[in-house]
């Protein structure tokens, strides 16, 4: 399959801009293009470069619509693909969009950009609403075509999206300046991204000096594997042609490779995560620790930390709101607050069973800003004394669930030793007070 990619300069004229749009299709398909595709808002002014001042939907135009209703004739004479980008206007909101047209003249769909820049030169956020029709997957006469528009090519996340929905081509509409870019970071993001999700990338640039930017051109097209098949001139006019064996994404290091080995059950849980918290830097490691009772006054912070667990915390230890519930329902519970100085960086809770002479740690928790500060260690020698201090305090058991990361080396520090039990997939341990009391002697 033969692609073109008209890189065009455009001036405020849109009617030019697309009667020379439309000699360039001509003149691709007299090339043998089979599909012809075009910069972003290729047939007019690059409008964000100034703020919109909110004039934006009188810019804008339908689709289908006069620019479109031109497009779709000349592909259905030519028997050509035509993939435009426009300046799309839809009710009351406006969208950077690219419609697909068909060999027969009949629009398939619209791509409209998902992520909305804004900053110098490029004040979209003020011209378009937020795409709100996915990232769907063509399937034309010449393939399968996938569009990321613009700024989306900066999210690994569009082209995998567009990879797994089967797209064998991506086209990349795009609006890049003259040194926006680090030397070599153009190319080399779409490189990348065509090698790990085995797709043909094509990206068609804006060229020309406007009114803030001069757009660079040098589109460009590149394989499954990463390589560059072909590569347009910086500044100037150019149609760039390039075939494309469509064949080459089944057998790509990708798809043979990457995505079978994929393993989608993990990554919702990855990608919702919450950003780990900073280490804070008060109360240092030499403020004092306590174990204080909690109060209704201080009941507020001590919940709020379970939201400052670190990654996987959540798999080891449950919320504080959920162990003070089952301590306030549960006349053997004792829990307290771990203080260091006067800020609460921690909770602790046993089950202790004076009848019996039975305790168990049942939770302990230091949140993820406070860790790594021996506050934990000392909360437990706190704990150690309490329970040596109550009848028939001579052990303490405790489980913890056995994961890489998880508190097994914190534990084995203070003399715990496995009873070799396991419960609900928790390793028991055990610290035999009779002999601690020996060894701190």
């Amino acid at each position: 399959m033969r692609i073109a990619l008209i890189q065009q300069h455009a001036t405020g004229n849109r009617e030019e801009n697309l009667s020379r749009g439309l000699e360039a299709v001509r003149r691709a398909a007299a090339a043998g293009a089979q599909l012809v595709a075009f910069a972003e808002l290729a047939f007019d002014s690059f409008y964000p470069q100034r703020p919109s001042e909110w004039r934006n939907v009188e810019l804008a135009e339908a689709i289908p619509g006069p620019t479109t209703d031109a497009l779709c004739a000349l592909a259905k004479e030519l028997g050509v693909v035509i993939v435009p980008n426009l300046y799309e206007l839809d009710g009351e909101k406006a969208f950077d969009s690219s419609p697909v047209i068909d060999v027969d003249g009949r629009i398939l769909g619209v791509t409209r950009m998902v992520h909305i820049p804004d900053y110098e030169g490029f004040h979209e956020k003020t011209y378009y609403a937020l795409g709100d029709r996915g990232l769907p997957v063509f399937s034309t006469v010449v393939g399968r075509i996938g569009v990321a528009i613009c700024y989306d090519r900066h999210y690994p996340e569009s082209f995998r999206a567009l990879a797994l929905a089967g797209a064998e081509l991506v086209l990349v509409p795009q609006a890049g300046a003259v040194g926006e870019w680090p030397e070599g970071l153009f190319e080399a993001e779409m490189r990348v991204s065509a090698f790990q999700n085995g797709i043909f990338i094509a990206l068609c640039n804006r060229v020309g000096s406007e009114d803030v930017l001069t757009f660079a051109g040098e589109s460009f097209i590149c394989d499954p594997e990463g390589y560059v098949l072909a590569r347009a001139g910086s500044g100037s006019d150019e149609i760039l042609c390039c075939d494309l064996d469509l064949k080459q994404v089944a057998s790509s290091h990708a798809k043979t490779l990457f995505m079978p080995d994929r393993r989608p059950e993990l990554y919702a849980r990855w990608l919702n995560a919450k950003p780990v918290h900073e280490r804070a830097e008060e109360p240092g490691p030499d403020a004092n620790v306590s174990l204080r009772t909690i109060t209704e006054e201080s009941l507020r912070p001590i919940l709020k930390m379970s939201d400052q667990m670190q990654p996987g915390q959540e798999r080891m230890v449950a919320p504080n709101a959920v162990s003070i519930a089952q301590a306030h329902f549960n006349d053997k519970a004792w829990f307290r607050a771990i203080y260091a100085d006067d800020t609460p960086v921690g909770f602790v809770m046993l089950h202790a069973d004076v009848e019996t002479g039975s305790y168990y740690l049942w939770r302990l928790m230091i949140a993820g800003p406070h860790q790594g500060k021996g506050f934990g260690r000392q909360a437990m020698e706190q704990i150690v004394e309490y329970v040596r201090s109550q009848p028939g305090g001579a052990a303490l058991r405790a489980s913890y669930v056995p994961i890489s990361g998880g508190p097994e080396p914190f534990y084995r520090k203070l003399g715990f030793e496995p009873t070799g039990k396991i419960h609900d997939g928790e390793a028991e341990i055990l610290l035999d007070l009779t002999q601690h009391r020996e060894a701190s002697r």
